[in-house]
């Protein structure tokens, strides 16, 4: 256990840094750490993975509140109270709870994810063809809504990850299809190669092209002062009791993630909050304790999904779901009956990850500053190594490293094109699923007619309907906000 854990503050310090870097996401960091364990023993890969993710997620903050640019998505709201406060002198005070609310919302969204996870298990357990086709779907549809708020670009962007994963041989007949005759083609595309592509050599090539740099006017933190203070932290008690399920549950909807649960939360707060600390916008408190405490909950939600349906909640879920099946792992409805100890080591994983992240939050604040007041070329270089490195041990094969650069490009076009590539993820993952099932479904019902109406008189699959329709209309209202 010694060693997982190691692995595991390892993978922390990691997505510190890579969560801290603006520009240097969290998604893909997930990506560089699937190319980064490829051959490592799946128990030690998930520990590293795992802790990247928690650590990814917090480092964000720093950046947010020390030069007001979010590290990461879900650390956008941060910079709406944080920075203000920084300018008010009150930055320690700023990461502090930026901090101590992270380990609170991250310790809620393991519990969240302890009670619920075998619950949603359990009646998983009962998903045919009709059940698992609709949960595709609903990942795919829920994922092309929130792609950065246009539905149209992001649908495109969807559609064309389900073409690519259809790429190859046909999974009911056998047969060849859009290969153009090209003999590379017949095995089709590997998701990871186009996954580290899409989010790793993209973004190599995104920060090539962009010569923004970051002026800071902080030299450093005191570790003291990022500690918690006891009576600022009673006096801003339910605050963190309001934000957490907030997170949790909206983690828990198939195509949110923290960045949506942060901007909801911090509204919330912002309604309902009547004497705030200051006025939102100006340097509240609760301004950085809403959006930390629900980002980190919404870890636990998401990856309550991601286990139990199969579905990941976000686009840093959906590469971590691709990084699971490299290693073996089966997230979906029968995770719980065959892999029921793997549940319980990832929850033990994510709660070192956590605790982990907030302690070297503190120690390393100060080292994390000087870091971003480096020239970013110096962690940019090392990307494209990881990327070849990553994308050619996958199969020994010199074409997925051309593969790779190949979908780098394309993610870097359809960027400044301003059209999201996450969902070209999801659909290369989920659209053969979604294929796969329906098939499966006409078969077994024998005509479109029967199969119309098993959707509807099968109980679970009505229920399915019934959630995808209503969290459709909500993450649409959401989006909109």
């Amino acid at each position: 256990m010694f060693i997982l854990l190691l692995y595991n503050i390892v993978g922390v310090i990691v997505g510190l840094v890579m969560g801290a870097m603006p520009g240097l996401t969290v998604t893909m960091t997930a990506a560089l750490c699937v190319s980064l364990t490829f051959g490592w023993p799946m128990v030690e890969a998930l520990a590293f993975i795992i802790g990247a993710f928690c650590g990814g997620v917090l480092g964000g903050a720093l950046s947010a509140i020390t030069i007001n640019i979010p590290g990461t998505a879900a650390a956008v709201a941060t910079t709406f109270d944080g920075f203000p406060l920084k300018q008010r002198g009150e930055a320690d005070t700023a990461l502090g709870l930026a901090l101590f609310s992270s380990l609170v919302g991250g310790m809620f969204g393991l519990l969240f994810f302890l009670i619920l996870g075998p619950i949603i298990g359990h009646y998983a357990l009962q998903f045919g063809a009709q059940e698992y086709f609709v949960l595709t779907v609903w990942g795919l549809t829920l994922v092309a809504v929130l792609s950065k708020g246009n539905f149209r670009r992001g649908l495109i962007s969807a559609v064309i990850g389900i073409f690519i994963g259809m790429i190859g041989m046909d999974p009911i007949t056998g047969l060849m299809r859009f290969t153009m005759d090209i003999p590379l083609l017949s095995g089709g595309i590997h998701y990871v190669v186009a996954m580290i592509g899409l989010f790793g050599m993209k973004e190599v090539f995104v920060q090539l092209d962009s010569r923004r740099g970051f002026k800071l006017d902080i030299k450093g933190y005191r570790i003291s002062n990022l500690l918690p203070k006891f009576k600022l932290i009673r006096s801003l008690n339910i605050r963190w009791l309001l934000s957490a399920p907030i997170g949790a549950i909206i983690g828990l909807l198939p195509g949110t993630g923290g960045d949506v649960g942060a901007l909801v939360s911090y509204g919330f707060l912002k309604n309902i909050i009547k004497k705030p600390s200051r006025p939102f916008g100006e340097g509240a408190y609760e301004g950085v304790i809403a959006p930390e405490v629900a980002n980190k909950a919404a870890v636990g939600g998401a990856l309550t999904t991601m286990l139990t349906l199969g579905i990941p909640g976000d686009s840093v879920t959906a590469v971590i779901l691709g990084a699971f099946y490299l290693h073996g792992l089966l997230p979906g409805p029968t995770f719980m009956l065959t892999e029921k100890s793997y549940f319980y080591l990832i929850a033990i994983l994510v709660g070192a990850g956590m605790v982990f992240a907030y302690f070297i939050g503190i120690i390393g604040s100060n080292a994390m500053i000087k870091m971003l007041d480096l020239p970013k070329w110096y962690l940019i270089a090392f990307i494209p190594v990881l990327c070849i490195v990553g994308s050619y041990a996958l199969q020994n094969k010199l074409t997925d490293v051309l593969f790779m650069f190949i979908f780098g490009l394309l993610g870097y076009i359809l960027e400044k094109s301003e059209y999201p590539v996450s969902p070209i993820i999801l659909g290369i993952i989920l659209g053969p699923m979604v294929e796969v099932n329906f098939r499966q479904a006409l078969i077994i019902t024998g005509s479109f007619p029967s199969l119309i109406l098993s959707f509807f008189t099968r109980p679970l699959s009505l229920i399915l309907i019934i959630l995808v329709v209503l969290s459709f209309l909500l993450q649409s209202k959401v989006t909109n906000l």
